[in-house]
C-alpha cells in the first residue's frame, strides 16, 4: 500500500491525526527516528544539506529523478538511509516527540521567506517543488508505519 500526499498542508493534517496514537514502524527505525529524519530533511532545505552530490549528478540524474517523482505524485526510497553527512539520528524520543518535531519543521518551512538551499541530489528546487517533494517523502515514510496500532486510518491510501 502506498500513502499519497501532495502537499505539506496535507502532511501536517495527517500528522495531527497521529497525535496520541501508539505507533510502530515496519522498518528498522523507530517512529521517532523516522519523523526526526523527515524533519531534518526539511530543515536542510533552509540551512543547507551537509553534503551535496557532484554538480554533474545534480544537473542530470537528480533533475530527471525529481521530475519523475513530481510528475507521478509519489516516491519510493530506502526508508532507513539517512541524509549523507548528517549526524546519526538517536532513538531517545517517543513517536509523539517525533511527530511534534516534524510538525514544527513543516511550520518553519511554510513560514520561511528566504532562498532555499539546493537539495543534495535534486539541486535547486522552488518552494512549491520542495513542498510537494517533502509531502511525498513523508508519505513514503508513513507507508511503513504499522497501521494495526492505529485506531483510525492514517491518510488516503492507494494500491500501486
Amino acid at each position: 500500500m502506498t500513502v499519497t500526499l501532495s502537499s505539506l498542508d496535507e502532511a501536517r493534517k495527517e500528522l495531527m491525526k497521529l497525535k496520541g496514537k501508539q505507533l510502530v514502524n515496519a522498518v528498522a527505525w523507530s517512529p521517532y527516528q523516522t519523523f526526526a529524519h523527515c524533519a531534518k530533511t526539511i530543515e536542510y532545505s533552509i540551512s543547507g544539506y551537509p553534503a551535496l552530490k557532484p554538480t554533474i549528478v545534480r544537473n542530470t540524474v537528480g533533475r530527471l529523478a525529481i521530475r519523475k517523482f513530481l510528475k507521478q505524485g509519489y516516491m519510493q526510497h530506502n526508508l532507513v538511509d539517512d541524509v549523507p553527512g548528517s549526524p546519526a539520528i538517536d532513538n531517545t524520543g517517543s513517536a509523539q516527540d517525533g511527530v511534534q518535531m516534524l510538525i514544527k519543521a513543516i511550520d518553519k518551512f511554510k513560514a520561511y521567506k528566504g532562498e532555499f538551499k539546493p537539495h543534495l541530489l535534486f539541486g535547486r528546487l522552488t518552494k512549491a517543488q520542495y513542498d510537494q517533494y517533502f509531502a511525498m517523502h513523508i508519505a513514503n515514510h508513513l507507508s511503513a508505519i504499522d497501521s494495526s496500532k492505529i485506531k483510525q486510518p492514517v491518510c488516503s491510501v492507494s494500491s500501486q
